[in-house]
């Protein structure tokens, strides 16, 4: 076989590693690497002499390592063997997703959701040495897409730690976790870059797009109504106890013919007329209080507290209108 005089990245763009095709060198000859290339001799698969970028005449001078291996005679052109590497060192963009859902704990409601998390990532190599060692171990990866399947086991084994991480951090819900996406990126990359570093790999950027969770969820669909029933309560104030006995008392009422008639009647009834009592007493605030004011009686003030509680849930629309109709009618 002839020996090769000049040796060259011939691989697409997408290729991380490249092997050049033979194994038959020659002192005197060139090796030309690329900006953001590296070239790396193997000889018995051990990583001898690496190059950067530009034009090098193989000489006994610059190949120390792999002259020392073979006993290259010094000066003259002198045929060996050994294998060349080109590592791609540009900067690669990824995505990447769990394909199946991950069970996390939600450290608030000790609740145990599944959840599906999505992004991307950027990465380069860093170590060449250590990447064609460690990852490509023969070539068997080499490009961008296989070197993405080597890492996200990486990505899916660190996720459930770093969002649990920022979950504590914020003392907040699971399902509030799109609201920190930054943070999430942030801490994902923290928690990520050493694993790669083992790899010779940079971790430029890591970003969190979304987290998904399974709206019928039966826990989930647990964690939402907490929440809502907390906002409800937030927003009522006082009033929130005042409009579950008024729930109560509809739902008692409604139960009359299901193995509760009379008594459900009765608490229906109970409960509507404490509902019907502040009413009154809303409607007539001063009415029996000598010296109240006569804006209280006012029928505007009157239908806007009625309003009120038409707004906060205590009474229905149907209520509402039989009430105004009361008060208008004795203008």
């Amino acid at each position: 076989m002839a020996l090769i005089d000049r040796i060259k990245f011939e691989g697409s763009p997408n290729e991380i590693v490249w092997k050049y095709p033979s194994d038959e060198i020659s002192t005197a000859g060139q090796l030309v690497v690329d900006e953001n290339q590296e070239a790396i001799f193997f000889k018995e698969g051990k990583a001898l002499d690496t190059f950067g970028p530009g034009t090098h005449t193989l000489k006994t001078g610059n190949i120390p390592i792999l002259e020392a291996l073979v006993n290259l005679p010094f000066g003259g052109k002198t045929p060996f063997t050994a294998e060349v590497y080109y590592v791609n060192k540009a900067i690669f963009a990824m995505k990447w997703g769990t394909n199946t859902p991950i069970p996390l704990e939600d450290p608030k409601y000790k609740i145990v959701l599944n959840i599906r998390a999505f992004g991307d990532y950027k990465f380069r190599i860093k170590d060449s040495r250590s990447f064609l060692l460690n990852v490509v171990k023969g070539g068997n990866r080499t490009t961008n897409e296989s070197i993405d399947e080597f890492l996200k086991p990486n990505i899916v084994r660190g996720i459930g730690d770093f969002i649990s991480e920022v979950i504590l951090n914020n003392n907040t819900s699971v399902v509030e976790i799109n609201k920190f996406r930054d943070e999430s990126s942030t801490a994902g990359r923290v928690k990520l870059a050493p694993e790669f570093e083992k790899y010779g790999i940079d971790l430029t950027e890591f970003n969190v797009s979304s987290v998904n969770f399974d709206q019928n969820d039966p826990n989930y669909q647990r964690i939402q109504k907490i929440i809502t029933d907390k906002f409800e309560i937030d927003m009522l104030g006082d009033k929130y106890q005042q409009k579950k006995m008024f729930d109560i008392g509809q739902a008692a009422a409604e139960n009359e013919g299901q193995g509760g008639g009379a008594m459900g009647a009765g608490m229906g009834m109970g409960m509507g007329m404490n509902i019907g009592q502040m009413m009154g007493n809303m409607m007539n605030q001063g009415g029996g209080q000598g010296g109240a004011a006569p804006a209280a009686n006012d029928p505007a003030t009157r239908i806007a507290k009625l309003k009120g509680l038409l707004d906060q849930g205590l009474i229905n629309a149907e209520e509402f209108e039989a009430k105004k109709k009361e008060i208008l009618s004795s203008l």
